[in-house]
């Protein structure tokens, strides 16, 4: 038996949230045999767009009984039933939550009409339930009231079952199916051709823009990440609801990886890449003389200039690197923005200082970091110029690299960001990574964002 069952509320998400009515039709698959609806009191104000959409307002809802009022005789009903919903993870969240606070464990078997009619009636233009109406020539004369939408949603399912001639919704009901958790409109066959390697992925919404782009050393365990069944807060709820396509881009490993994915949410800015929108500021350590003409060592926030010696991603870590040159004793603390630790001769110092600006000037070199490539027969590689990160690129695995010449024809250039040391030092750290210097340059650029 199969129970379906749909749900007003006041808002998007269980979390913070309370339904304002329930309404639950019992079908056997070929006929509705037993029909259930009632308000329910969401004990918190129904905001106004809210009441507008669904007609309810606090007024109606003011005697009715809360959720645990009615819980027994809710879960009596519900029974052993598979639940059955249109995008049912939504009011299964919400009725799960409600049981949740009265210790009452919900877990049944389920079935999402969005998904099954995907199944069953692939290539319709969307799957929502007014076109399915539409579809089936069913009419909801009080849409976004659950017991009208419930009565329509149970026929459309007895639809299905009948059009189901390889009983398909046995599979889907299957315990622990990661199915279930993908969001309704996203083809779940887009989700199973997900490969278990590096790259970078894009969520899409039905206009086909981006919403989302993310890295992961495995794609499919990450991207599922997301869907997960607990996850219940407003954002998370609109973000699947939004999602309809996913792109992925095989990247070999996690470091070009994470460069790519840098510099693509620099590129569309979608709407749900929040973290990587707000760079972190950058500080450089510049060198300079004073009127002594010694050299002196000082720690500024990068803007428009580049003439630093070294870069960081925060004044800490700044600090720190300074504060090692001038522990090995041959730099001046005083002339270094640090209180007299130890007198050191303004000629020893300013060598020292010297000798650290061409040693770090010599460190920028044309050279490229090779690593795992999409495949056994490619490596991957990230490449460097004098001025520093330039872009990515994949060579076969037998191809010669001496210069330029070699990885021209392969390279992708990309932009750099604030985030790009960070993501270059993380790489280095994590991966066992080839370095081969350069004998010539690539005549490329970065633009810095």
């Amino acid at each position: 038996m199969f129970a379906v069952v749909d749900i007003e509320t006041t808002g998007s998400y269980a979390r913070g949230n309370g339904m304002t009515e329930i309404a639950i039709f019992i079908t056997d698959g070929q006929k509705i045999t037993q029909q259930y609806s009632t308000l329910l009191n969401p004990q918190q104000p129904i905001p106004y767009h809210i009441q507008r959409l669904t007609g309810i307002n606090d007024n109606m809802v003011a005697d009715a009984p809360s959720f645990a009022e009615k819980a027994e005789e809710i879960r009596s009903i519900l029974g052993d039933h598979i639940f059955v919903a249109h995008n049912v993870n939504f009011d299964l969240g919400f009725v799960q939550a409600a049981f949740k606070e009265i210790g009452v464990e919900y877990r049944p078997r389920r079935l999402c009409t969005v998904r099954y009619a995907r199944r069953v009636m692939p290539g319709l233009k969307s799957y929502s339930l007014a076109n399915l109406c539409k579809h089936f020539n069913y009419k909801n004369e009080q849409a976004h009231r659950a017991a009208a939408d419930t009565e329509v949603t149970s026929k459309i399912l007895i639809q299905l079952l009948k059009q189901d001639l390889e009983g398909q919704w046995q599979n889907m009901i299957k315990q622990n199916k990661g199915e279930l958790n993908l969001p309704a409109n996203l083809p779940a066959k887009e989700f199973h051709d997900l490969p278990m390697a590096a790259g970078v992925y894009y969520f899409y919404n039905d206009k086909g823009e981006i919403m989302y782009i993310g890295k992961a050393s495995k794609l499919k365990s990450r991207v599922a990440s997301h869907f997960s069944a607990d996850k219940t807060t407003a954002r998370s709820a609109g973000f699947k609801r939004e999602i309809c396509h996913i792109h992925y881009e095989l990247c070999g490993n996690i470091l070009i990886a994470g460069l790519l994915e840098d510099h693509e949410i620099r590129r569309y800015w979608p709407p749900y890449n929040r973290a990587q929108k707000n760079p972190k500021l950058r500080f450089g350590v510049f060198a300079y003389r004073n009127q002594q003409n010694d050299w002196c060592l000082g720690i500024n926030r990068i803007g428009g200039q580049q003439a630093f010696l070294a870069k960081f991603h925060s004044l800490e870590k700044a600090r720190t690197w300074l504060a090692q040159e001038v522990e090995k004793g041959d730099l001046n603390p005083a002339l270094c923005g640090f209180p007299k630790s130890g007198e050191v001769a303004s000629e020893a110092h300013n060598q020292a200082v010297q000798e650290l600006m061409q040693e770090l000037k010599r460190s920028n070199k044309a050279e490229i970091w090779l690593g795992a490539g999409r495949s056994p027969e490619e490596r991957g590689f990230v490449y460097f110029n004098r001025e520093g990160f330039q872009g990515i690129g994949f060579i076969p695995k037998d191809q010669q690299v001496i210069g330029a010449e070699d990885l021209e024809p392969y390279l992708k250039p990309l932009s750099k960001s604030a985030s790009t040391d960070g993501i270059l030092k993380d790489g280095r750290k994590r991966l066992r990574l080839e370095l081969i210097e350069l004998a010539s340059e690539i005549p490329v650029s970065g633009r810095l964002f």
